[in-house]
């Protein structure tokens, strides 16, 4: 039974375009009125015109036809019959409504020059009476269309209008903060190049002025500007390269190789890392070769990114999880733990530029671009990242999601 009511009233057009077949009920009562031969008749055109408008509905590319087809009859029972039958022009407003306007134009042109014929004939038989009931379908037919598609159009409009103004009041919003975010990142990547140069400074003149005559010594003033130079380097390294992401026309060497031999060779690269910290990796990759178009140097910095962050800010012991999963549609890399997990509220903008985590993360030699370049680098594979801080394994995951180009 629900199937059939559903076939006559689809859920997704509702039962207000009915309301608008409840208009035949008075016109059918004076149908009744006629002659049998003219009942029948006007019984069959008004069975036309219910199913024309119904079919207008389920074949919406046709409707300008099935309109036509119903102003026709309704036409036909002014001339045939009655012209007060012109009132049931307020049943096809609904779908006039919805033509293009130059159409609007010409089915409301043809419904007023023929209703205008009908009101000729009333003045020449003499029934005055009924060019005054003609008024309301004659405007109906010929002018309601216009005001009320103008109506949407003005709807339409204010809520695009609203929509734009919400919308760069959000982008203004996030601009803002990204700004705030960016003046203080800046100020804390100054501080964090400005205490290694001082370092530098300060051990290189004590060696120079020689301050420090020990053999012993020397090699350790050494070996702190040596740290600090490479930490100077690697700070400048990660505002070059996230420059360099943002650039629109970023060039990408995209390579056809199998990705699962490279997230094993990531992994490998990294292996020392884990085992100092004696965490245990459980890895889960394919056997097969997975062939897949990418930029090598660019998917290593973001996977390495992400095992770096992972083997920094857990604790030692710490299980990690690896696994690549192929889908139809998507390949999905993961890299999980079951540390010190991350807080929803963190989650939420981790991959933003200039984010770095929790106050804890703020002193951790960290430039705060890391995560913000992992997610250039997917996004420039036409790939998302997200993470997850409540999987079915461990605490966190990272999972960068490859999409598979089907030819």
């Amino acid at each position: 039974m629900k199937k059939i009511v559903d076939r006559i009233f689809p859920e997704k057009e509702g039962f207000i375009p009915y309301i608008y077949i409840a208009n035949l009920a008075i016109p059918l009562y004076f149908l009744f009125q006629e002659s049998q031969g003219k009942l029948l008749f006007g019984l069959l055109l008004m069975a036309i015109l219910v199913v024309a408008y119904r079919q207008a509905f389920w074949s919406p590319q046709h409707i300008l036809t099935f309109v036509l087809v119903q102003v026709s009859i309704i036409l036909l029972f002014g001339f045939m019959y009655d012209p007060l039958y012109t009132f049931m022009i307020f049943i096809v407003v609904y779908q006039v409504t919805r033509l293009p306007v130059q159409w609007m134009y010409i089915v409301c042109g043809l419904f007023t020059f023929f209703a205008l014929i009908l009101v000729y004939q009333v003045v020449l038989s003499g029934e005055y009476y009924a060019i005054l009931n003609l008024g309301p379908p004659i405007f109906g037919g010929s002018i309601l269309p216009f005001i009320i598609k103008g109506s949407i159009k003005y709807k339409e409009m204010s809520e695009v209008l609203r929509r734009t103004a919400e919308e760069l009041e959000r982008k203004n919003r996030e601009m803002t903060r990204l700004e705030e975010s960016k003046k203080q990142m800046l100020a804390d990547i100054s501080h964090d190049l400005k205490t290694p140069i001082t370092t530098i400074q300060g051990y290189s003149k004590a060696l120079y002025e020689g301050v420090v005559t020990e053999e012993e010594q020397m090699k350790k003033y050494l070996t702190y500007i040596y740290d600090k130079s490479i930490r100077v380097t690697s700070l400048i390294d990660e505002l070059f390269m996230f420059s360099k992401l943002d650039s629109p026309d970023v060039p990408i060497q995209k390579e056809m190789k199998d990705i699962c031999e490279f997230y094993r060779g990531v992994i490998a690269e990294h292996f020392d890392l884990f085992e100092e910290k004696e965490m245990e990796l459980e890895i889960n990759i394919p056997d097969k070769k997975l062939m897949y178009p990418f930029d090598p140097k660019l998917l290593n910095r973001a996977i390495s990114n992400l095992l770096q962050n992972t083997n920094k800010y857990n604790p030692d012991g710490t299980e990690i999880y690896l696994t690549l999963i192929q889908t139809e549609d998507n390949i999905f890399i993961e890299v999980g733990d079951n540390g010190v997990g991350i807080r929803e509220e963190i989650a939420q903008t981790l991959f933003d530029p200039f984010v770095r985590g929790d106050k804890s993360r703020m002193n951790d030699g960290g430039s705060g671009l890391g995560l913000a370049i992992t997610k250039k680098i997917v996004e420039l594979h036409n790939g998302t990242i997200y993470v997850d801080t409540t999987p079915k394994q461990g605490k966190t995951n990272f999972i960068i999601e490859l999409p598979i180009q089907k030819v």
